[in-house]
C-alpha cells in the first residue's frame, strides 16, 4: 500500500491566491475533502530584497499542495489577495520574485516536517527553455525542475507543458493535466460547432488542431508556412483543406500566446491572401505580453478563449476564461487519495463531473 499522508493541506503563493481559492472551493465539493481550507504563508520582503516565509499552521506529516504559477509582474497584481498584499507589494512580484518565493516556501514547509510537498504550477516556469538550440545556453526548464527538487518538493502538478520532455527534467513524480478538453467543451456548449472550422497556422499546430477537430467533429485545415530567407518572416504559401473551412467561423488553437505577433500576422495574411476571417483564437496559457490580447482583438477576432493558469485581465467581454480550478482540484484529490490522475481523462464520467463543476 502507498504511504498515506494526513491531513490534506492547500497553500498558496502570493501571485496565485484567486486560483488557489477556487481550487479550495472545488475540493470542498467532494465529501472526502470537504474540510480543506486555504492557507496563506506570511511573506516578508526586507529592504535588501531578501524574502522570509513563515508557515502559520502545523504541517507535520501533512500532505501539502502549494499553488504557485509562473506569473510575472503583469499577471501577479491580478492574482494576489488584496487584503494581504498592497498594490506596491504586488508591483514587485515579478517572475524571479515569484520563483524565489516558491523555493523559500518549499524549504519552510520541509523544515516544518511536512510529510509530502506537491508543487501545483499550472504554468511551469521557463517552460519554453526546453532544449539547447544555441551554443552555450542553459536548458532552464531543466534547472527549474532541479531547483524544486533541491528545495524539498516531492512532486509537481502542472498543466499543458510546452514540450513533454520537460517531464523528464524532473527528478520526482510529475503529473501533467490537459486543459484542452475543458476548452473544447466550452465551445461545444456555447457555440454552434456545425459552423466552426479549425485552422492550424503551421505544422507545429497540427497536433493540437487535430485534438479540437476530433472533439468537436469539425473539419481541419493546415497552413503551408515557409520561410524564403533567414531574415524574413515565414509566409503562408497555401492552406491545405481550405475548401473544408471556407464559409465557417474559423478557430485557431494554441498552447500559449506570448506577444501575439505571429498570430496577428497569420490572421492578416489569411484574410488578405485567402479571404479567410478568423473568428476565434484560443490558448491554454494567457501570457499576453506586449498587449497581445488587444492586438489580436484589433485584428478582427470576435473572441479569445483561454484559461486561468495565469491571472487574466478583467473587464473585457470578448475574453472568456475557462477555469482549470475544477481540473486541478480533481487531480489534487486523486493524488491525496492515491487514485489515478489519468483516470480523470480516461473515465468519461470523471471528466464530465469536472466539467459539471465548471459549467
Amino acid at each position: 500500500m502507498p504511504e498515506a499522508y494526513e491531513p490534506l493541506m492547500l497553500f498558496t503563493g502570493r501571485a496565485s491566491f484567486y486560483l488557489a481559492r477556487m481550487i479550495c472551493e472545488n475540493l470542498q465539493s467532494y465529501p472526502d475533502t470537504r474540510g480543506v481550507g486555504l492557507c496563506e504563508p506570511r511573506v516578508v520582503r526586507f529592504a535588501n530584497e531578501n524574502l522570509k516565509v513563515k508557515i502559520n499552521e502545523s504541517v507535520r506529516g501533512a500532505d501539502v499542495f502549494l499553488v504557485q504559477t509562473a506569473a510575472n509582474a503583469r499577471h501577479a497584481p491580478r492574482g494576489v489577495n488584496p487584503a494581504k498584499v498592497s498594490p506596491e507589494e504586488a508591483a514587485e512580484l515579478d517572475l524571479s520574485e515569484n520563483i524565489m518565493e516558491l523555493l523559500v516556501t518549499i524549504d519552510a514547509l520541509r523544515g516544518a516536517s511536512a510529510g509530502r510537498i506537491t508543487v501545483v504550477a499550472p504554468y511551469f516556469p521557463y517552460v519554453r527553455s526546453d532544449k539547447k538550440d544555441e551554443p552555450r545556453i542553459s536548458i532552464t526548464a531543466r534547472l527549474m525542475g532541479q531547483l524544486l527538487r533541491q528545495a524539498g518538493a516531492d512532486r509537481v502538478l502542472t498543466v499543458n507543458l510546452h514540450a513533454l520532455q520537460i517531464m523528464g527534467f524532473m527528478a520526482m513524480a510529475c503529473d501533467q493535466l490537459d486543459a484542452n478538453p475543458l476548452i473544447a467543451e466550452h465551445f461545444r456548449r456555447t457555440h454552434d460547432v456545425d459552423r466552426i472550422g479549425v485552422l492550424a497556422t503551421d505544422a507545429g499546430g497540427v497536433k493540437i488542431g487535430t485534438v479540437y477537430a476530433e472533439r468537436l467533429n469539425v473539419p481541419l485545415a493546415v497552413c503551408d508556412k515557409r520561410r524564403w530567407a533567414d531574415n524574413e518572416d515565414p509566409e503562408i504559401r497555401a492552406v491545405i483543406g481550405i475548401e473544408e473551412i471556407r464559409g465557417r467561423e474559423i478557430a485557431i488553437f494554441d498552447d500559449e500566446i506570448l506577444t501575439g505577433g505571429t498570430m496577428t500576422r497569420a490572421i492578416a495574411a489569411l484574410r488578405e491572401k485567402f479571404g479567410l476571417t478568423v473568428s476565434y483564437v484560443s490558448c491554454v496559457h494567457p501570457v499576453f505580453a506586449e498587449n497581445a490580447m488587444e492586438r489580436i482583438l484589433e485584428a478582427g477576432v470576435k473572441r479569445i478563449v483561454t484559461t486561468d493558469t495565469l491571472p487574466c485581465p478583467h473587464g473585457n467581454e470578448r475574453l472568456h476564461v475557462v477555469s482549470v480550478a475544477p481540473l486541478l482540484a480533481a487531480a489534487v484529490r486523486n493524488i491525496h487519495t492515491n487514485m489515478s490522475v489519468t483516470q480523470i481523462f480516461e473515465d468519461r464520467q470523471a471528466l464530465l463531473d469536472v466539467q459539471e463543476r465548471l459549467f
